[in-house]
């Protein structure tokens, strides 16, 4: 009963702007990824603005369709006019490391509060084409307890091998929604997003990205405990007015 007395004084109007205060605090925050659909650069391009290739050498192309290329890659990206192609081709380069490995350290420290609270995820969605058996491709997501990316934690969230998105040898691969998401550490400031290509045969990675969308989320749990304190309270005020 103690309880209820606490809310005597509140009515609708301040529970709808406690509602809207928590609300906001609990909505998602965007993830600063730059160039994430690659069109920041033109094609062809070896690497892409904002990301680095980290396996040396030239081993990631923007393209976007005009250039010489192997026959299951797709001829068009999935919006705008240039993707994420590990295929050597796009630029002329005579080979490729393998593993092909590109990734972007992303700044999420504004989000600090969420993530030292222990509730926050990030959830990252991009577009994927592949229909070469040769070629497996992974995204990763690492994380650091400082900006500057030098202080890893630990914690790494992998998709494991993407599915391709047709059979083998299918010429122009389409596109395909993939996804990957999980908790970030407490402590967290900054994370990696790697992309890599494994070749277990031929010269050229043929997997391709587009599209890169990402945000940090509550966990499911901490909104549902924020949901059920607004309802609580407003049942509250409702027996009191």
């Amino acid at each position: 009963m103690t309880w209820l007395r606490s809310t005597s004084n509140l009515r609708a109007p301040t529970v709808a702007a406690l509602s809207i205060a928590v609300c906001s605090a609990a909505m998602a925050g965007s993830l600063s990824i730059v160039n994430p659909g690659f069109e920041v650069d033109v094609a062809p391009a070896t690497g892409a603005t904002g990301w680095t290739i980290t396996s040396g050498g030239t081993d990631w192309f923007v393209a976007d369709g005009n250039q010489a290329d192997s026959s299951n890659d797709p001829s068009a990206a999935f919006e705008g006019s240039n993707w994420l192609s590990g295929n050597r081709l796009v630029n002329g380069a005579s080979s490729s490391s393998n593993p092909q490995t590109i990734e972007q350290l992303i700044d999420i420290s504004t989000e600090a509060a969420l993530i030292d609270a222990g509730s926050a995820s990030v959830d990252l969605s991009f577009q994927f084409s592949d229909s070469d058996q040769n070629d497996d491709s992974t995204v990763n997501i690492s994380f650091f307890s400082d900006v500057a990316g030098t202080s890893p934690l630990g914690a790494v969230l992998t998709s494991n091998v993407l599915e391709p998105t047709a059979a083998d040898g299918v010429a122009d691969a389409p596109w395909a929604l993939r996804e990957l998401s999980g908790a970030i550490p407490v402590g967290t400031r900054s994370m990696s997003l790697e992309l890599v290509i494994q070749r277990s045969a031929g010269s050229a990675g043929n997997t391709h990205f587009d599209d890169f969308r990402g945000s940090i989320v509550p966990e499911p749990a901490a909104t549902s405990l924020i949901s059920l304190a607004i309802v609580s309270l407003a049942a509250a005020v409702r027996r009191r007015v």
